[in-house]
């Protein structure tokens, strides 16, 4: 999975793309993803939504991707804290019924700082496992939220900012009955 968060005609576009990991390996699927987001051609079959929200992973363990194609704009990886956060509630989430059912996280991990391309991106690796730390059952889902903390740049404020906390969320399932 490839979250693309990009700037067009200062706007944010935000996407979601999927597809395997092919035979040239994660990096290259990664650039792959990458070039369909910055064409932003939902005609695709690899092309799974638009937002931040209902962020979807199905039947077997994965990459989370989140690739950030917006200058004047970076990671924020403050002191003591990561990019990107998970947490246990929140209360204007998209996912029924709110507050949302969402477990600790026991999924997501191997957090990483990369690029794809020539962008930074954060790389985790879904697991599948439900809340308790075991691999997804059959048809199970599981809901997750996270803080994504990114840094917007002052014009004037010499290398200082401001850090956006955005929230999204979504759900994991185990493998298909």
């Amino acid at each position: 999975m490839l979250l693309y968060v990009g700037v067009q005609d200062e706007k944010w576009l935000v996407s979601r793309w999927f597809a395997p990991i092919g035979d040239d390996g994660l990096e290259a699927t990664e650039q792959r993803l990458l070039k369909l987001a910055q064409a932003d051609d939902s005609s695709v079959p690899e092309f799974q939504g638009y937002t931040f929200e209902n962020i979807s992973f199905v039947e077997y363990m994965c990459y989370f991707t989140i690739v950030l194609d917006a200058p004047g704009y970076s990671f924020h990886d403050g002191e003591g804290t990561d990019p990107m956060l998970f947490l246990e509630k929140k209360d204007n989430s998209s996912l029924p019924p709110p507050p949302a059912p969402v477990a600790p996280n026991k999924s997501f991990y191997d957090l990483e700082e990369v690029s794809v391309g020539t962008y930074p991106a954060l790389r985790s690796r879904n697991y599948m496992r439900n809340g308790n730390g075991e691999p997804l059952k059959e048809g199970e889902t599981i809901g997750f939220i996270f803080n994504l903390y990114i840094r917007a740049n002052y014009v004037h404020g010499d290398g200082f900012g401001v850090v956006l906390a955005i929230d999204p969320d979504g759900t994991s399932t185990g493998p298909r009955l």
